[in-house]
């Protein structure tokens, strides 16, 4: 009997969080969509924040856009 593979995370549609600029250019978390090239607010993912363990705060929109994702689920 042939073992099942594990899906992907592309496969599942998860998504993943990265550190980004806000409008004023503060580190803060964004949700990638799962093609991973953009956040669910529409920023173009670039070079991560070397800030990012300075900061807990999160994309309010991205946060948005996710609590509708999950809640279509």
């Amino acid at each position: 009997m042939e073992a099942a593979s594990t899906p992907t995370r592309r496969e599942l549609g998860m998504h993943e969080m990265w550190c980004g600029a806000d409008t004023s250019g503060e580190p803060v978390w964004h949700v990638l969509t799962p093609d991973r090239t953009s956040t669910l607010c529409g920023v173009e993912k670039e070079e991560e924040s070397p800030r990012r363990h300075t900061t807990d705060r999160h994309c309010f929109s991205c946060m948005q856009s996710f609590q509708a994702v999950v809640a279509s689920r």
